[in-house]
C-alpha cells in the first residue's frame, strides 16, 4: 500500500470518528433535548419553565456562565473563560466536570448521535442572549 493511500485512508477514519460525521437531526435533538435537558434549562425566552439551569436561547456563540440574571453559576464556569460552540458542546456534554471540573451540571450525553442531535437542535435556538 502506498503512503499516500495509507495516509488518506487515516484521514477518513479521522473524520469518520468526529461527531461531524453523524447527520445531526434537530428535530431528534429537541425531542432528546426536552426529555434529558428540558427538566433544568429552558429552551424559549417565554416566561416561566425550567429554572435550574440557564436558559438555551442563544446558546451556541455566547460566553459560558453569560446569562443575565441567572444566579446559580459555579465558580468554576464563571471563570472558564469558554465561548460556546458546536466543537466545545460536543466535548462538554460527554462529561461537563471532565471538561470544567466544579461545574455544577451532572448530566451529561455519551451518546454520540444524541450530542450531535442534541447540538443541532441548540443551534436553532436564535434569540435575544
Amino acid at each position: 500500500m502506498s503512503v499516500f493511500r495509507n495516509a488518506s485512508l487515516l484521514a477518513l477514519a479521522a473524520v469518520l470518528a468526529t461527531p461531524a460525521a453523524f447527520a445531526a437531526d434537530a428535530a431528534n435533538g429537541k425531542a432528546v433535548f426536552e426529555t434529558k435537558c428540558g427538566i433544568c434549562h429552558a429552551n424559549s425566552n417565554a416566561p416561566g419553565g425550567p429554572v435550574a439551569g440557564p436558559n438555551m436561547v442563544g446558546l451556541v456563540g455566547r460566553k459560558a456562565a453569560s446569562v443575565e440574571g441567572f444566579p446559580m453559576y459555579s465558580p468554576a464556569l464563571k471563570a472558564s473563560g469558554l465561548t460556546w460552540n458546536t466543537k466545545l458542546l460536543d466535548e462538554f456534554l460527554v462529561n461537563p466536570m471532565a471538561k470544567v471540573p466544579g461545574t455544577m451540571m451532572v448530566i451529561s450525553l455519551p451518546d454520540a448521535q444524541e450530542r450531535a442531535d442534541v447540538i443541532a437542535y441548540l443551534a436553532t435556538l436564535k434569540g435575544k442572549k
